[in-house]
């Protein structure tokens, strides 16, 4: 009896595991079976329902003209400087600027939000809120603004 039901544990978790994996590959949007992080972002950083976006897509949906940048960061430090054409919703006042904000934002448009360091959580937790709104084309830039300096890229910098 013991012999039998040792047996079936196994067998009963080799085939959950079978199952599992071809529901993931049935999904729209399948569920990666590695962590895609850096090891300059910490674990358990980020939610499981926002994609992250690459340096290298987001600069290219930028040079297409395909994306709407939001940043996540206080209004003061977004006034010092930000990638360029980005848009301010600092997440501390989401809930009242969001409308102000979004209601430019064309249907369907993708939307990034980022903020500032590799353990800063504001783009995601930005971007779990514009999914709540509606939002479907919604993903972050982990440490934007200091990946976007660091590849050169367009920016906004205030002239004090």
């Amino acid at each position: 009896m013991i012999m039998k039901i040792l047996w079936q544990i196994p067998a009963i978790l080799a085939i959950s595991a079978c199952i599992a994996l071809g529901f993931n590959q049935l999904r729209a949007k399948t569920l990666p079976l590695f962590c895609p992080w850096s090891d300059s972002v910490s674990e358990g950083t980020f939610s499981e329902y926002v994609s992250i976006i690459s340096i290298e897509e987001a600069a290219a949906l930028f040079d297409a003209q395909q994306a709407v940048f939001i940043d996540a960061r206080p209004e003061s430090v977004y006034d010092e400087g930000h990638i360029r054409g980005a848009l301010s919703l600092p997440w501390h006042q989401a809930e009242e600027k969001c409308f102000d904000v979004v209601e430019n934002i064309p249907p369907g448009k993708n939307i990034i939000t980022y903020c500032d360091g590799a353990t800063c959580d504001l783009c995601d937790k930005l971007a779990v809120f514009l999914c709540d709104l509606g939002f479907d084309k919604v993903q972050a830039l982990v440490n934007g603004w200091t990946i976007w300096n660091q590849h050169n890229l367009p920016v906004y910098q205030s002239n004090m």
